[in-house]
C-alpha cells in the first residue's frame, strides 16, 4: 500500500468536488477500502490487476457511486455510477478533473 487513508480521502474530496463542483458536500463520501487485486473495468489497462482505493459516494435517492482511485499513482481511475455505468476520470491542464463520457 503506497498511499494512506487520509491521503486518498483528501484527493477523492478533490476529485469529487471538481466532478460535481455545486453540488458537493464532504458528507458524499462514504467508506474507503483498499484492494490489492482489483481487475480494471476500464481504460488501457482494462482487465490486469491493480491495487486501488474504492470510495463510495452518496447519490441521489439513497444510492451510491463508487470512485476507484489507483494506489500505485493516486491519480483516480474511473467513477460508476449506481446504474453501473463506468466514466473515465481525465484531468486538464489546470489540474481539474472531469468525467470522460462515452
Amino acid at each position: 500500500m503506497k498511499h494512506t487513508e487520509q491521503e486518498i480521502l483528501e484527493k477523492s474530496k478533490k476529485v469529487i468536488k471538481d466532478l460535481r463542483e455545486k453540488y458537493y458536500s464532504d458528507d458524499n463520501i462514504g467508506k474507503l477500502f483498499f484492494d490489492e487485486n482489483h481487475i480494471l473495468l476500464k481504460g488501457v489497462k482494462k482487465g490486469t490487476n491493480i491495487p486501488i482505493w474504492n470510495i463510495s459516494i452518496k447519490s441521489l435517492f439513497d444510492n451510491e457511486d463508487d470512485l476507484y482511485i489507483s494506489d500505485e499513482t493516486g491519480e483516480p481511475l474511473y467513477y460508476q455510477n449506481f446504474n453501473l455505468k463506468i466514466h473515465e476520470i481525465g484531468k486538464n491542464s489546470d489540474g481539474k478533473y472531469y468525467l470522460i463520457l462515452d
